[in-house]
């Protein structure tokens, strides 16, 4: 395990294992329309921006897609406060939807991170000429949530209004059910997993 990686999952460990999701938001595009699409079905939400979780303890955290491993991957951001929204931007609260509701103020008691390989070319300057090589890089792309007895996955997934999907990406899709999640086959594919727990912190590769 990288130094990289350890930072990565100490920052989950510490700011949600054990705590309570006390009010839920999405960070949208704000198309102004009536319709929003971050409600590609019941079961299934893909959201342009980011989740925002927040805690019984007051902490508010961004769960956002970022480009700490690689484009893009799941990542966290501690934030002080709600933050204002540039134009152009929307904040949705959901708490009340009814996939949300049903896990408010239980407990995140386990997060198990699964990580996806690509390939990238990368230019290597020489002293008279450049190189190029193919470097295979991991990114998380995708967690599983365990909320008490159930679960939940927020994967860097797109899924917009026409129903294409785009693996990799600038947006984050949320699945409430594993029926629904099978079918893009995150799981399936991914080339590792590492499991966070209240108590105890185990990797698995597959």
């Amino acid at each position: 395990m990288t130094t990289k990686e350890k930072n990565y999952y100490e920052n989950i460990t510490t700011n949600l294992i054990g705590q309570k999701i006390s009010e839920v938001y999405y960070e949208e595009i704000n198309y102004e329309a009536i319709i929003e699409f971050w409600e590609h079905s019941t079961e299934i939400h893909s959201i342009d921006m980011n989740v925002i979780l927040k805690l019984e303890s007051g902490r508010i955290i961004q769960i956002k897609w970022d480009n700490e491993f690689h484009c893009f991957g799941i990542g966290l951001e501690v934030l002080e406060k709600m933050k204002q929204q540039p134009s152009g931007m929307k904040i949705i609260n959901v708490s009340n939807h009814a996939n949300w509701s049903k896990i408010l103020n239980k407990k995140i008691t386990g997060i198990t991170v699964f990580w996806d390989t690509v390939n990238s070319i990368e230019k290597t300057e020489l002293k008279n000429d450049s190189e190029l090589k193919t470097v295979t890089k991991k990114l998380p792309q995708t967690w599983e949530i365990e909320v008490e007895d159930e679960k939940l996955w927020i994967s860097t997934l797109e899924i917009n209004e026409g129903g294409h999907d785009y693996y990799w990406s600038d947006n984050l899709t949320v699945f409430f059910t594993e029926a629904c999640l099978q079918k893009y086959e995150l799981i399936e594919n991914a080339d590792e997993n590492y499991i966070l727990r209240e108590e105890i912190i185990m990797s698995k590769i597959s």
